[in-house]
């Protein structure tokens, strides 16, 4: 509760974006309610000066002798007020909604960019499934809260002012008497506010928690019915929707019994006001007509006051998913660029790593004091088990992660000093598992430079040796892939990959593990196609395979975050050393 007000700054800003939308639906909607206020007044001149003998008013004056017309005219006059209430109330919430829509547009957008920016250290520690539910859904909190919340309170407040000034020219102690009933109906507010704010926030944890079940299970989806364990991701599903229904269940009670007491109370009030109107105009001073006014006005004064309870309760429900997204939008990212950082245009791609440190858990360094440097037309090989930071080390070249001791440097300079988008785009990466996109494989191929023509993206795919295979597909390179390339061959997207990497043309090239799930065959072909690109560039490769590492010019063999061996191959098999029982190990057979 008390991270509630900084909420409001990013809410403020969302409306302000829709402000002008959102002025013309509640003008509308503000004359709607003074229509609204303007109904139990030809009632009162039908029970008092038609039906009853007060005289008639003096915009009546002319229909004095002739009762008929005089209530045919009121009763238009009604239907006029009606329509007009209601054409202008549908204008009205047609704009608002437009407006809260937009809004939740808006905010999804802001979402879905910060989490782009947002360092590996954030996606890392949090469930796929859980961002894409505050995207998709916690976003429309913001219109719940506008649509929900703001402008029926000022809807609320524009009725209750012109219903007081009618009602207190009516019957001052009427009036009061009716307002007696403000301090419960507050008390009431104050203790369900509360009990929905916990119910609530259970309730959203527990549904996302489900939406991140659903994409994991979907997303490994082979895997499971490999192992058949179908049934039990079904079992695991059933539970954990079970008690999203159940924490659902627990906040509709809280929704309904807070509805129940203030209807209750409301209830009581409207009764009391009957009971003694009544007898005032027994007494003679008030009208019949008066009387049914003020009961009018009593029942549309509870309203607002009814409708302030629920704008509470919905306003508390949607601040649960409303802080949950704002919890992303406030998350900064670890990784920047810092004050002064320039752009890097194009470098010459010499990569040299100082006294580097890091870890993931501040007390369990992954790397520890790495030093080393690669040149232009260098194929770095980084050999060890796994767990022992490859991978890392090569984040770290890309700034994914920063280190905590030491500086990894670019042609001499701290690649901190460097804008670090401009960085990566001085950088090719063909990973283990290329990642594709459901667009074309042109797109596919021109992931990396946007901008390429066609022409440059049949020279890629050439050099890749992937023109063959593409041309045959049924559009060529206009054909449509799946989603992460489900329709191609494990060669046929690495030769994607490679693709990209080619047309990227960076002077920097990052291979992992690019033939680990390749046949014999496929292999053969891909490394021709490395041997190609890794010309004239930087290339850093994590290997397994002694194909690969034989061709680096620099094997370094890590170990407890160390690099505990560098050299070439046969250097390293001569030794005798660590690098010769890896291969052993690994490979299955004594180094030649």
């Amino acid at each position: 509760m008390n991270e509630t007000p900084k909420l409001w700054p990013h809410a403020w800003s969302l409306i302000r974006g829709q402000q002008r939308v959102a002025l013309v639906g509640l003008v509308l909607t503000l004359f709607s309610i003074a229509a609204s206020l303007l109904q139990p007044w030809p009632l009162k001149i039908i029970v008092d000066s038609i039906l009853g003998s007060v005289p008639m008013p003096a915009s009546l004056a002319g229909f004095a002798d002739n009762k008929p017309a005089a209530l045919l005219t009121v009763c238009l006059a009604l239907l006029v007020i009606n329509v007009v209430r209601g054409g202008l109330g549908a204008w009205g919430t047609t704009y608002l909604v437009r407006a809260g829509l937009r809004m939740t547009q808006e905010l999804r957008f802001r979402v879905y960019e910060h989490l782009q920016k947002l360092s590996l250290v954030f996606h890392d520690s949090r469930a796929v499934g859980d961002s894409i539910y505050r995207v998709t859904w916690d976003t429309y909190s913001i219109q719940t809260i506008f649509n929900g919340g703001l402008i029926p309170l000022v809807s609320a407040i524009a009725t209750l002012i012109g219903m007081m000034i009618w009602m207190l020219h009516l019957d001052v102690v009427l009036t009061l008497l009716a307002l007696a009933i403000a301090p419960a109906l507050a008390l009431t507010i104050k203790r369900y506010n509360r009990l929905m704010t916990d119910v609530s926030t259970e309730y959203y944890t527990h549904e996302s928690k489900v939406s991140a079940m659903i994409q994991e299970s979907l997303s490994a989806i082979r895997t499971i019915q490999a192992f058949a364990r179908e049934e039990d991701e079904v079992r695991r599903f059933s539970t954990g929707a079970a008690q999203s229904v159940d924490a659902n269940v627990r906040m509709t009670k809280v929704q309904v019994m807070s509805s129940f007491v203030v209807g209750l109370i409301t209830a009581v009030g409207t009764v009391a006001m009957i009971w003694i109107g009544g007898q005032r105009v027994l007494a003679g001073r008030l009208s019949i007509g008066e009387l049914l006014v003020f009961i009018t006005y009593v029942g549309m004064l509870y309203g607002p006051m009814s409708t302030i309870s629920g704008i509470a309760t919905a306003v508390q429900g949607a601040l649960t998913p409303f802080r949950r997204v704002i919890e992303i939008l406030e998350t900064k990212p670890t990784i920047g660029d810092k004050p002064g950082a320039r752009p890097l245009t194009r470098c010459n791609g010499v990569v040299r790593f100082e006294g580097v440190w890091f870890g993931y858990v501040t007390d369990h360094p992954v790397l520890k004091g790495v030093d080393f440097e690669a040149r232009p037309g260098q194929m770095v090989a980084l050999v060890g088990p796994s767990g022992v930071g490859k991978s890392t080390l090569l984040s770290l070249l890309l700034r994914f992660y920063d280190p905590q001791k030491g500086r990894v440097l670019l042609d001499g300079q701290d690649i901190r000093e460097f804008q670090y988008r401009s960085l990566r785009r001085q950088i090719g990466i063909v990973p283990q598992e290329p990642v594709l996109f459901s667009t074309s494989v042109r797109d596919n191929i021109a992931y990396g430079r946007p901008a390429a023509t066609l022409d440059e993206i049949l020279e890629a795919a050439r050099a890749a040796e992937a023109d063959e295979f593409i041309r045959a597909m049924p559009q060529g390179y206009d054909t449509p892939i799946g989603e992460r390339g489900v329709t191609l061959s494990g060669g046929q997207r690495q030769r994607l990959a490679l693709a990209r990497a080619f047309l990227k043309n960076s002077p920097i090239l990052i291979l992992d593990e690019p033939t680990a799930a390749l046949d014999s065959e496929t292999e053969v072909a891909v490394l021709r196609s490395l041997e190609r690109l890794r010309q004239g560039r930087t290339v850093f490769v994590v290997a397994h395979r002694l194909s690969t590492v034989r061709q680096a010019d620099l094997l370094l063999v890590l170990h407890d975050g160390q690099i505990v061996e560098r050299g070439r191959h046969d250097e390293l098999v001569a030794r005798g050393g660590h690098y010769a029982r890896v291969c052993e190990l690994q490979f299955g057979a004594p180094p030649q």
